[in-house]
């Protein structure tokens, strides 16, 4: 049907009326199309944030001041008692790490899953052992590590919608993390599980014999 057949049988204000419902349908769809193109951008920006992240753990200098505190917190195959007051400067590193992320996380830069699938095992291990810390500290200036509080409730709440429960560290717990963080070296991959067998404290034997 041409365009006079058409109006002279739906008339000017019919194709009018027509006209408009497909300009709107068509604005729709680009509207549609414009917001799963930007979902995508920022899904792929999120997944971008979290490697970079996931890199910056694992080579230096976070590495180094990683396998550093693990040895700092040592002592005789003990946990040693932090020293709320002099505590070592490599657990502000990577506090200052962590709280980077929350803010990330905050901020929708990264995913709670994301972080969730990277990075738990040492939040809630660090978070468990500096906690202390972290309150001495904000006593007297609340803002600090809020972010990291944040991230870390949120966490918690992951796990327990998914196993129902949830609980810290245990300072054997810890033992064990810390003795495995001193193993650690700079671009040995993260490993994404809790290590089951507590091994003996020695710095210098090489990461790659640790066992799984």
């Amino acid at each position: 049907m041409c365009l006079f057949h058409l109006m002279r049988f739906v008339g000017w204000d019919g194709l009018t009326a027509i006209a408009t419902v497909a300009l709107a349908l068509i604005g729709g769809f680009a509207a549609a199309y414009a917001k799963g193109q930007l979902q995508d951008f920022r899904k792929e920006s999120r997944i971008k944030h979290l490697i970079e992240l996931v890199d910056q753990f694992e080579r230096d200098p976070l590495a180094s001041h990683r396998r550093k505190l693990g040895e700092q917190r040592i002592g005789n195959g003990k946990l040693k008692v932090l020293d709320l007051n002099d505590p070592p400067y490599e657990l502000h590193d990577i506090l200052n790490f962590f709280e980077h992320m929350g803010y990330l996380l905050e901020g929708d830069y990264i995913d709670l899953h994301g972080v969730s699938i990277e990075f738990h095992y040492w939040i809630f291990h660090v978070w468990a052992d500096a906690k202390p810390l972290v309150s001495y500290e904000r006593a007297e200036t609340p803002v600090y590590y809020k972010h990291l509080e944040r991230m870390v409730e949120r966490l918690v709440e992951v796990d327990k919608q998914r196993f129902g429960k949830f609980e810290f560290p245990s300072q054997e717990d810890l033992t064990d993390f810390y003795m495995e963080e001193a193993r650690s070296r700079a671009g040995i991959p993260i490993p994404r599980q809790k290590r089951r067998k507590r091994m003996s404290f020695s710095p210098s034997v090489d990461s790659t014999e640790r066992k799984e």
